[in-house]
This record gives C-alpha cells, structure tokens and sequence, in this order.
C-alpha cells in the first residue's frame, strides 16, 4: 500500500483540491447525433444540488444517497459540484472519498482519479469499496492486468446492486478494449439509471462506435450533447456522424466542439479526420495543421495530415508526416504500417523479371 501512498504524496492532489478537480473534469472527458440544436439540457434545468443550503451538515449516507439521484437524473456535473462540497466535510468516509473518485475516473482523468482512489484503498481492503479502489489503481498502472480484472469482476458479480462498481468496470473495460463486456456493463447501467450519467452515455457510445454499431452509438451521443454540451460532448457525435457519412451534421457537430473550445486540438485534428472522410483534403490538413500549431505533439493530427497527403498521391511528403508522428510516438502502428507501404511503392521493380528470391 505504500505504493499508492507515494502517488498521493508525488501528486499533492488530496480533497481539498477538489475544486481544481471539477475545473479540469470539463477540460478533459478523454475512452453521438440530428440537428445540433439540442433540447433543453438537463444542466440548464433547476439544480439538484443547489436546492438545499450548502451551510447544512451532511451525512454521508445523506451525501450518497443525493448523488446516487443526482447521477440518475442524468446531472453528473451537478453530482461532482455536491460532492465538492460535502466530501471534504468527511474525507475520512471510504465510501463518500469513493463516490468522488469514481466520477473523476469516469471522465478518463486517470491521474487526477489515481490519489483519491489511494486514499480510499489506505482507508482498508477489506470492504468491498476498498478492494474495488485497489483494483482499479492496480489496473490503471498496468499492473498484472487480467488478475486484477477478475477481481474486479468478481466484486462487480457478487454486489450487482452496486451501480458505482458496475460503472467503474465499465470505464475499465473502455480502457481495455474489452468492447462487448463493456457493452454488456452500459447496458446494465442504463437499465438502473435512465438517463444516465453523461459519460455513461458518452463512454457507451465509444464502444458501441468500436464495435460498428453507429446508429446505436449515434442515441448515446445525442444523449450526452444533451447532457452535456461541450467541446467532447460534440466531437463524439461528430465522430459517429461522419462513419455514418452524415457529413453535413459532421461538420456542424465538429464546428461546434471548436467553437466550445477553440484551444483543444483534439477536436480541431478530429474535424481534419471528419472532413478527410468526406475526401475534402485540403480542408482537412488546413484542420491538421490547426491542431498542430496548438499541439506540435499531438501525434494523430499529423497522422491524418499524412493520410490525406498520401491520398492525394503526394508519397514523399506523407512519408514525411508519418515520421513525424513516430518521433512523436514510436510505438503509433499504423504510421509504421504506412512508411513501410508506400516506401515498398516507391522501389522500382527488378529489370528483366529478374528473379529476386533466395
């Protein structure tokens, strides 16, 4: 345990900078959509945590049970923002510092969710809480991965009734590429909660999307733009509407999330991956080359800048971008794939017919 001590030590995160928590959970929702001009959102209907004073003391089976409701109206952003508030009332209740992590972890933000789940695992492994938060850190470091799963499956099996257990391995599954068990999680999600959480439908539709299942994924990604209107929110739909070839909503979907957050280059990159679909190529590096001035390591964006130069038979230069995205990461696949395709292209054949095996 004192592993996970060190983290929370190493990232000075503790409860009371939940605050800055909140703040970059909607920076960051890292593992879909008819016209862009959603109904009225939840978030911009009457609070449910703003409707009792925040002065008054809070229990924390009062605390959870309060954002237990306000997850199942489908209100995370408000469940995070009474969590803020009342968690470091009890930092010292598993379950309560539990709640939290979990909805840091649901936004991907694995770092940030890392040293509260610590917390929560420093406070005992013999309840349930604690066993989940120690599998969760064991998975997350990558660590001995399908042992810990079992044990996260096991939990998840023997408390069914345990929503934010169910959610958690549904996030991992994400993670894990483990698309069809994940499946299987969001749906049972669903069933309980309805609407959801925004990134239970948000996450859903990721993995719907993973498995082809676009018209299906397309009602998650509605669900969360509805939900939650940011720049994430309309990048997932813009993605599922461009493998739809919905092109012109795309596009719209895609504006908006740059609209919302014109400094992300995530979303510029992913209106170039949009727009290379629709073979719209010169727009599409114009978007490319967007996200690289905001992020010159943002890997993909030069990815599909080379994609798009490659087919517009421009081998050299996309050649070019594709290295450029291996100094970047080395390990990127695909772009290896590439350089190793199109540089076999450029060889000229053996004269004569030459035979060349040995």
């Amino acid at each position: 345990m004192r592993f996970f001590l060190l983290i929370i030590l190493a990232s000075g995160c503790g409860l009371s900078g939940l605050a800055k928590v909140n703040q970059l959970a909607g920076q960051h929702a890292l593992d879909t959509q008819q016209s862009l001009a959603a109904p009225q959102s939840l978030a911009e209907q009457p609070s449910l945590a703003t409707q009792t004073p925040l002065s008054i003391p809070r229990s924390p089976a009062q605390i959870e049970s309060r954002v237990l409701k306000l997850l199942g109206a489908g209100k995370q952003s408000d469940a995070e923002e009474y969590l803020d508030t009342y968690a470091p009332q009890h930092k010292n209740n598993q379950r309560v510092v539990f709640l939290l992590a979990c909805c840091v972890r649901s936004r991907f933000m694995v770092r940030e969710a890392a040293p509260i789940f610590a917390a929560v695992a420093e406070m005992g492994t013999n309840s349930v809480t604690g066993q989940c938060a120690l599998q969760i850190l064991y998975l997350d470091v990558r660590k001995d991965t399908e042992q810990h799963f079992d044990a996260l499956r096991g939990l998840v099996e023997s408390n069914p009734g345990d929503m934010m257990l169910r959610w958690m391995i549904a996030v991992q599954c994400r993670s894990f590429d483990k698309n069809e068990e994940g499946v299987t999680h969001y749906r049972k999600l669903l069933e309980h909660w309805s609407p959801g959480p925004v990134l239970v439908h948000q996450t859903y539709g990721n993995l719907l999307e993973e498995l082809d299942k676009y018209d299906e994924a397309l009602v998650e990604r509605r669900k969360a733009v509805e939900l939650e209107p940011a720049g994430w929110s309309y990048q997932g739909l813009g993605s599922t509407l461009s493998s739809l070839k919905r092109f012109k909503e795309a596009d719209e979907a895609y504006a908006k999330s740059v609209e919302l957050a014109p400094d992300n280059s995530s979303y510029w990159a992913s209106w170039g991956w949009g727009l290379m679909q629709e073979r719209r190529f010169p727009e599409a590096i114009a978007k490319c080359e967007k996200a690289t001035s905001l992020n010159p390591k943002g890997y993909r964006a030069y990815s599909y800048w080379g994609r798009c130069l490659e087919l517009q038979g421009n081998k050299p230069e996309a050649i070019a971008k594709y290295k450029r995205v291996l100094e970047l990461n080395n390990n990127y696949k695909y772009a290896k794939e590439r350089i190793q395709a199109l540089e076999a292209e450029a060889k000229p054949a053996p004269a004569g017919g030459e035979n060349t095996s040995k």
